[in-house]
């Protein structure tokens, strides 16, 4: 579960997006231990004759997916480089380009400058690579395998761009996480939950930095899963400035209880067992330690590690012997900022942050060259940005402003400007922004002020690539230079916005709901082709809800949006309600929701219901709901709580009491559950299971590891019991994503004929 606005979004609805390229194994069906190998379908699966806007042309053949540039590697001279695969060739390639032109500049890897046949496999692909600080190397990684969310192994190769000489990184083995160290010289990895360094430059020797690793007890170098599921973290290590030192984790996770789930492949199941901490258990103990390559010392930092804080951040300052740490009680509401420097390695608060609620960790922490730095806070009531002094000192707010920072995007230090996203001027639309150092000059990156906006920087900031896009219109991406000047187009998607004109799409109607017992609420509202005011229309509520997570958002939507016109053409308004505790508008929307999750959620989205069935162009007899995740809970609450507003609903992979989900994200919102034991009745979907009445399809997946097939199992039980008539569909060995091969189009298949027959 994803957990703030300000992160990337981990739990929030799982759909078919644009992959950037520098992780193709993410989506990739049949990796990992969380899905099994499946065909792909393409676009000779999909009947045309039956009409373009087809459900296997939205989920089987990638008609409608956006293209997107993005991904850039970015290199030190201010060019970037990018994969490519010479089919003439048959070899994987790293072209080097400038951003000024279109021709290739350099081709720094391919596999046709590799003599040696014996060094690569005969079936390598290349899945993702690094290139070292001063172009000298290119770390080459393959046969990746998904784990959890974040969390990757793969078989790394050092390349040397000089000889075109190829080594293995420990001995052709999966490792975790391999990085060069910023002299190019070594590369750190993660093997059996312990921290090696391989020394490659001269010679190729190997040190094993710690030896008490040990699965589902100690890890060392690499985060246990709750920390990667609700910090959205899995490498636990990082490199000093000048490569002679690592900071890492290690987590002792003996005390947390075991998770098992089954993966249907053999006669008998193979059973994955791992450790996940539900609300009120125990956690994992977490120590942050310094290991001096120069010595060959490690020491560990006195955090006096227990079960009752976090360490969800650890990180380098500028200075090589200056290391950062960031502390959050159980409770997520007393957010300190510590530094340790060498000798000695002390321990220095630098900053304390309280609230009354929780303070949600983000990435938005930079330091300078002189050990001063910026975060973001919502103290203020909304996120912005604050610069302090290298004590911690507050000295101005960089962004004073009634808007929500999303993210601090990088810092031009020959020009003292910062640059960063936000929700402006207005909560559905993202925009880019810079400002200098002192405060002054902010000015948007822009074009206009419609729709929303990603950036990436080259590495000198003399160039950008710029991504736009809006509700309507798929992404538009142009390289710009530091003044704003458009120099060339990258991507335009001109087949599918023909596409989307010649189909004559309905458009995404944005408005606001003033209901009499809650606030303003931000909502659109998709209508039928031909759309008559007086005849009366089914409504589908497309719903997320969770903390922090807008689903309003001027964007493009992809393949979900072309669902919603689907069915829209099929006589159905849909619409999609951000209610209170979603992100956009301030920490006090934000919060309203703390220690009662999903009881104000589910209020106003049959509020909203309530108002939209007394309009003259909806049938109130036929509201329906469908919600995957956190919008999985929201449908289940709303066809049971609100079972005289709403008669159909889908809930896709549900939580269904917060006792089980994993206990960092429950609790930084509903507390620990013996102090809040009311609560979280209240806010059970089982304590509303009596009042079902409706059409109500439940889906899950047998292997999912995030939110537990025990929710769906717990609510059909109590369905069961009560003898309320419901519907259900598993999807055997797949995760929280449910996807791999045909299955997204089996899955939607399924949810549409639920909603055409019942809704």
């Amino acid at each position: 579960m994803k957990k703030s606005a300000f992160f990337l979004l981990a739990f929030l609805l799982p759909v078919l997006v644009f992959s950037s390229g520098k992780d193709k194994n993410k989506d990739r069906p049949g990796t990992g231990i969380l899905s099994g190998p499946e065909p792909r379908p393409d676009k000779k699966d999909a009947k045309q004759d039956e009409g373009v806007l087809t459900i296997k042309n939205i989920f089987g053949s990638g008609m409608f997916s956006a293209k997107a540039k993005g991904g850039y590697t970015m290199l030190k001279n201010g060019n970037y480089c990018v994969e490519d695969y010479d089919a003439s060739n048959k070899a994987y390639e790293i072209l080097e380009y400038s951003f000024t032109k279109d021709s290739v500049v350099d081709t720094l890897f391919s596999q046709k400058f590799i003599t040696d046949t014996t060094a690569l496999p005969k079936n390598f692909a290349l899945e993702n690579f690094q290139i070292s600080e001063n172009k000298k190397y290119i770390l080459l990684q393959t046969a990746t395998q998904s784990i959890y969310r974040h969390s990757k192994k793969a078989i790394y190769y050092i390349y040397s761009i000089r000889t075109h000489k190829i080594k293995k990184v420990h001995h052709d083995k999966e490792v975790f996480y391999a990085t060069f160290s910023p002299d190019e010289s070594k590369v750190a990895y993660v093997f059996d939950n312990n921290l090696y360094i391989q020394y490659f430059l001269y010679g190729d020797s190997t040190v094993q930095v710690t030896k008490d690793g040990l699965l589902n007890n100690v890890l060392n170098g690499k985060t246990d899963w709750v920390y990667e599921e609700e910090f959205s973290m899995s490498q636990g290590y990082e490199w000093s400035p000048k490569g002679d030192k690592i900071i890492y984790y290690r987590f002792d996770e003996s005390k947390v209880k075991m998770y098992q789930l089954d993966y249907y492949d053999s006669l008998y199941p193979t059973i994955y067992k791992y450790k996940y901490p539900v609300a009120g258990e125990d956690n994992s103990k977490v120590s942050v330690w310094v290991y001096d390559l120069n010595v060959d010392i490690k020491r560990k930092l006195e955090l006096h590690e227990e079960n009752d804080q976090y360490i969800p951040r650890i990180s380098w300052t500028k200075d090589d012997n200056t290391v950062a740490v960031e502390r959050l009680n159980r409770q997520q509401n007393n957010l300190e900022l510590i530094e340790a420097s060498s000798p000695g390695w002390k321990l220095k608060t630098v900053l304390k942050e309280h609230d009354n609620d929780y303070i949600e960790i983000t990435d938005n922490l930079y330091f300078f060259d002189d050990n001063s730095f910026m975060m973001s806070s919502s103290k203020s009531g909304f996120n912005n940005i604050y610069l302090y002094d290298h004590d911690g000192k507050e000295l101005r707010n960089l962004t004073p402003y009634r808007f929500d920072i999303e993210n601090i995007l990088g810092y031009d230090d020959s020009a003292k400007t910062i640059f960063y996203s936000a929700k402006e001027p207005n909560p559905r639309t993202s925009t880019v922004f810079q400002v200098n150092l002192d405060g002054t000059g902010k000015k948007t990156l822009n074009d206009d002020e419609k729709g929303s906006t990603s950036v990436e920087f080259a590495s000198d900031y003399k160039h950008y690539l710029m991504t736009t896009s809006s509700a309507m219109v798929p992404y538009v991406c142009a390289v710009y230079d530091n003044n704003g000047k458009k120099l060339k187009g990258v991507e335009d998607n001109a087949e599918l916005n023909q596409t989307i004109k010649n189909e004559k799409f309905s458009p995404k109607e944005f408005f606001d709901l003033n209901l009499a017992d809650t606030e303003s609420l931000s909502i659109w509202m998709i209508k039928p082709p031909h759309f008559k005011k007086h005849h009366k229309y089914p409504v589908l509520f497309s719903i997320y809800g969770g903390p922090g997570i807008q689903t309003v958002n001027d964007a493009w939507g992809g393949t979900l949006d072309m669902w919603y016109q689907y069915l829209a053409r099929k006589g159905y308004i849909i619409v999609s309600v951000d209610n209170r505790g979603t992100g956009g508008k301030g920490r006090d929307f934000k919060h309203t929701t703390y220690l009662k999750l999903g009881q104000k959620e589910s209020d106003d989205q049959i509020a909203a219901a309530k108002y939209l069935a007394k309009q003259d162009y909806v049938d109130p007899k036929r509201i329906g709901m469908y919600g995957w995740s956190f919008g999985g809970y929201m449908s289940a609450m709303c066809i049971t709580k609100g079972a005289d507003v709403f008669n159909t609903a889908v809930a896709v992979a549900p939580v269904t009491d917060w006792r089980y989900y994993d206990n960092i994200y429950t609790e930084r919102y509903m507390g620990l559950p013996k102090d809040n034991s009311d609560n979280y009745d209240a806010t059970s979907v089982l304590t509303y299971v009596p009042k079902l009445k409706g059409n109500f399809l439940v889906i899950f997946g047998t292997y999912d590891d995030n939110v537990h097939p025990q929710n769906s199992i717990m609510l059909v039980k109590k369905m069961v019991e009560l003898n309320k008539k419901y519907d259900s569909e598993f999807y055997p060995n797949k995760n929280h994503g449910i996807y791999g091969g045909y299955t997204r189009l089996h899955l939607y298949t399924r949810i549409t004929d639920y909603i055409l027959e019942h809704l």
